[in-house]
């Protein structure tokens, strides 16, 4: 038995945050059917959409109907499915949803009961809800951009999309759940307004906090986890790769002290900033010595908190990595396999699996409408009527 077996969404969300949400629901057993508009034919869009890849991980698990929701068939086709299902994730700008007539409240008329998320930027109302955005911007305006980099350097964009996949998927995802359990309670289903900025906002409660408690204002390089301090850093090795250090607890610090050789730098931890800076050009000097991977056979066995900086192509062959099944090789439909991101939650009882990869845009759209009831005529006139690809 898998965890959400049973619980169907219709996700109407293209890129981002969506997806990914939709990702952890699948890959938890839920039946996620994607809703895809027939590419454009004219207008400014025409050939310019960006899609992802059918067999990318983050649409596995999941089946695809090419639906164009302008057309009065394809509304009457997305209201049947709508009837069947638990939950609607859609990632379209504020306003969208309501004037295509396949907003919460026109979907709650045929399914009281429905889960109905809509995912943005900035979400559906306030100062900013209208404006478009991206990654960056969300990072920008919560602070984390001004967070990160060299203590006098620029802002820098971190290596991944944050605001998408935590601010956005997972925290779409967890709500989801969370509204569903209340579904289980009271019978009522509800509607979630998830911005991403809200999400990146709560991640960001350690500065937040330490400004609201202080008054100071927190700045990259000026704290424990930007660089403040030499026990928390990154350094390069001889071999001209890179290690994270992490010690922030005294004996982790003393340990690492004591490996590198380097005890009399064990009063120093919290030592005034000519003494940091010493430990500093100190554990710079140490790791220059030794290769990446020599330092870490040493030092991460040594309850010292010290880890490699790992590129993608090891990260992807990496054995922990490999034993956690967070890397795996998945067998396609064609025989072949492919080696994708694994299952991030981890249920004793009720284990989440990939079942199947990802589908092409609209590779379901026969089945799931024959599910429904139309048959071969019926499918053939939803064509000519371009509510269908």
């Amino acid at each position: 038995m898998l965890a959400l077996e049973g619980i169907r969404i219709i996700d109407m969300a293209r890129l981002g945050p969506g997806p990914h949400c939709s990702q952890i629901l699948a890959d938890m057993g839920a039946d996620v059917i994607r809703v895809e508009a027939p590419e454009p034919k004219e207008g400014p869009r025409a050939g310019r959409m960006i899609n992802l890849p059918g067999d990318s991980a983050i649409r596995r698990n999941s089946r695809s109907i090419s639906l164009n929701l302008k057309t009065d068939e394809g509304k009457k086709v997305f209201f049947a499915l709508a009837a069947t299902s638990d939950v609607i994730t859609e990632g379209f700008r504020p306003g969208v949803v309501k004037r295509l007539g396949v907003d919460y409240k026109a979907v709650k008329a045929v399914r009281p009961e429905i889960v109905y998320a809509s995912l943005s930027g900035y979400g559906q109302e306030g100062p900013y809800s209208s404006y478009v955005g991206h990654d960056i911007n969300y990072q920008g305006i919560t602070g984390m951009l001004d967070m990160t980099g060299d203590r006098d350097g620029p802002p820098m964009i971190p290596g991944n999309t944050i605001a998408d996949n935590a601010g956005g998927g997972m925290n779409a995802a967890i709500s989801v759940l969370g509204a569903l359990l209340a579904r289980e309670r009271t019978g009522k289903g509800q509607y979630i307004d998830m911005a991403m900025v809200d999400g990146l906002v709560t991640m960001m409660f350690f500065p937040i906090e330490e400004h609201l408690t202080t008054g100071a204002v927190p700045h990259r390089g000026g704290t424990i986890t930007t660089g403040l301090y030499p026990w928390y850093s990154i350094y390069e090795t001889k071999d001209g790769k890179y290690v994270s250090v992490g010690a922030i607890e005294p004996w982790f610090y003393e340990n690492l002290c004591k490996l590198l050789e380097r005890e009399d730098l064990i009063p120093h931890q919290y030592g005034d900033e000519e003494q940091q800076q010493a430990v500093f050009g100190a554990f710079r000097e140490a790791f220059l010595t030794k290769t990446r991977d020599e330092w870490v056979e040493l030092l991460m066995p040594g309850e010292t908190c010290v880890g490699p900086v790992l590129g993608i192509d090891e990260v992807v062959n990496d054995p922990h990595l490999r034993h956690r099944e967070l890397i795996v090789d998945v067998e396609q439909g064609d025989g072949s396999t492919r080696t994708q991101v694994g299952v991030m939650a981890k249920l004793s009882e009720t284990p989440g699996s990939i079942r199947s990869p990802g589908p092409e845009a609209g590779q379901d759209t026969p089945d799931i409408l024959s599910e429904l009831g139309y048959d071969e005529p019926a499918i053939e006139a939803l064509r000519r009527s371009e509510a269908i690809a």
